[in-house]
């Protein structure tokens, strides 16, 4: 990405074309790198227990909820756009509309030195659970800690669709061992 910006700022040096990255040909800049943040008092307060992924709305143009289960713990929902968690709710929203999300990850431990995999599985799939088959992955190099913070989107592009569950896990390889620092499940409309 780093190399991205630097080839955009040289064109434009060259060019002394205006700052709008859509007037620089051939360079295509990709909207889905996940944005990491330092995590405050305030957000490590609201996701307390060790080894827990807490996801909420990355914008307004997605709602939270919670959904009730018989046979498991309440999972949080998260819709897209001014929708209803009504039946029949009359706003439908643009089925390519990304979900916005918030990620607070609180460590099981303090993470060692070396690169986190944020990967995102689908819960509703025993084989992509099994062989670890994500449907996302994203690196993060940070520096030793006890949680993480990102924001990013979730579309259909990716293989996210509504009404669908999928597992959240932050892990960090370590002597060829995974270690799984938190994880969190969440269902998507």
């Amino acid at each position: 990405m780093l190399t991205q910006f630097v080839l955009i700022a040289l064109l434009r040096a060259q060019s002394g074309s205006p700052e709008h990255s859509w007037d620089v040909p051939g360079v295509e800049v990709d909207d889905n790198i996940p944005e990491v943040f330092l995590v405050s008092g305030k957000q490590r307060g609201k996701c307390s227990r060790p080894g827990l992924v807490c996801l909420s709305p990355g914008g307004s143009a997605t709602l939270e909820g919670i959904e009730m289960r018989e046979t498991a713990a309440p999972i949080i929902v998260l819709a897209r756009g001014p929708q209803l968690a009504a039946v029949g709710a009359v706003h439908k929203p643009d089925p390519n509309q990304p979900w916005q999300v918030e990620m607070v990850a609180n460590f099981k431990g303090r993470s060692a030195s070396g690169p986190i995999v944020v990967a995102i599985l689908d819960s509703e799939s025993p084989e992509a659970l099994q062989n670890h088959e994500a449907l996302v992955v994203w690196d993060v190099n940070m520096q030793p800690g006890g949680s993480l913070g990102m924001r990013f989107l979730l579309t259909a592009e990716s293989g996210f669709r509504p009404s669908h569950s999928y597992l959240l896990r932050v892990v960090q390889r370590q002597d060829k061992i995974e270690k799984i620092l938190a994880e969190g499940e969440f269902h998507l409309e």
